[in-house]
């Protein structure tokens, strides 16, 4: 297959990979070997088949570390949104309490509105820090009729826990610094995703011109009309034109703990195979997405994966591509699948 995307430059790689093996082999056909061994196919600058592999193990290499750090942001993300929600919950509640008893005071007029579950982190840790202000307030002020300072928050029984402890100020003090540890690890993902792609974009950089410098070389190398001058791979599509989607839809299925990814096949005649591919997280980037598996037309409409989604909590993103004889592809809609707590 032509290089489309980050996600096939391994598949490409090993093509070229593949066809060097084969010519490499070819030099080595009849007699005996001559001093210092049989030749081997080698590029301008002293470029060998095994800079090539070297360069593909680099690259997967990196590549499987972009990953690994989409799957730590996705798991940041999750688990900034868990407690985002539940302190969500207890900004609610504590408002409405001190609004509530402490009504026509200078304390209710501090109360802040709440804020927006999407909204900036920084503002959320505002609201939070407001919050553990005026409680403290509230403990310390005079009590109004029908409160018991210090006051607590009443906590919802669960089978785990069926009489928990009230939820006292101190209480949001740690979850407060809980959520800013959790803001900044994402922050810290980020940064570190940052880094991780920008080494795999500098070996993916090295990778195009090996493969052009290849196709060059391997006519001048080989006898004329050689059959391995007919199949060297391909580093970019033939011409031709770009099919019509396939259309894709997609589910968490419980009994089978999988993601479930149905598509109707694209109906363009040039059309060999279809296939998966993912990007850890809500929102796809192409930049990143790798290949999860692949079918040729004619078979089953149907993936069935866990790529993207190692652990409860976390979402990611799938599309499936529609891939011509000549390397020309386009892919679906994007499917988000979130697996279950």
């Amino acid at each position: 297959m032509p290089i489309t995307g980050p996600s096939s430059y391994l598949p490409t790689m090993d093509q070229f990979i593949a066809h060097w093996t084969a010519v490499n082999g070819t030099f080595a056909v009849g007699g005996s070997p001559p001093p210092g061994g049989f030749p081997t196919l080698i590029l301008d600058g002293g470029r060998a088949l095994s800079n090539l592999s070297s360069l593909r193990l680099s690259l997967s290499t990196q590549r499987t570390d972009v990953e690994i750090k989409l799957n730590n942001l996705e798991f940041a993300r999750a688990d900034a949104a868990i407690k985002r929600t539940l302190l969500q919950g207890r900004l609610g509640q504590l408002f409405a309490n001190i609004r509530s008893f402490w009504a026509g005071t200078a304390l209710a007029a501090l109360v802040p509105d709440l804020p927006s579950a999407t909204g900036a982190p920084q503002d959320f840790e505002k609201t939070l820090d407001d919050a553990v202000d005026i409680w403290s307030r509230a403990n310390s002020n005079p009590a109004p009729a029908g409160v018991t300072l210090p006051l607590t928050l009443p906590t919802e029984p669960t089978i785990v826990n069926p009489a928990p402890a009230a939820y006292t100020q101190s209480t949001l003090v740690s979850d407060t610094a809980a959520m800013k540890t959790a803001f900044t690890a994402i922050k810290t993902a980020e940064l570190a995703l940052a880094g991780s792609r920008s080494s795999r974009n500098t070996i993916q950089d090295q990778v195009r011109p090996f493969l052009v410098d290849y196709r060059e070389s391997v006519p001048a190398k080989l006898p004329p009309n050689h059959f391995l001058t007919d199949t060297i791979p391909r580093y970019s599509p033939l011409p031709g034109a770009t099919p019509e989607p396939a259309n894709a839809t997609g589910s968490w299925d419980v009994p089978a703990s999988k993601a479930f990814i149905d598509f109707t096949p694209s109906p363009s005649a040039s059309v060999v195979r279809h296939e998966l591919r993912y990007t850890p997280g809500p929102e796809y980037d192409a930049e990143d997405e790798s290949i999860d598996s692949s079918i040729p037309v004619g078979s089953a409409s149907h993936f069935e994966t866990l790529s993207g989604l190692p652990t409860p909590g976390v979402s990611a993103s799938y599309r499936v591509y529609a891939i011509t004889t000549e390397g020309n592809e386009r892919a679906s809609a994007t499917v988000t699948i979130m697996r279950p707590v």
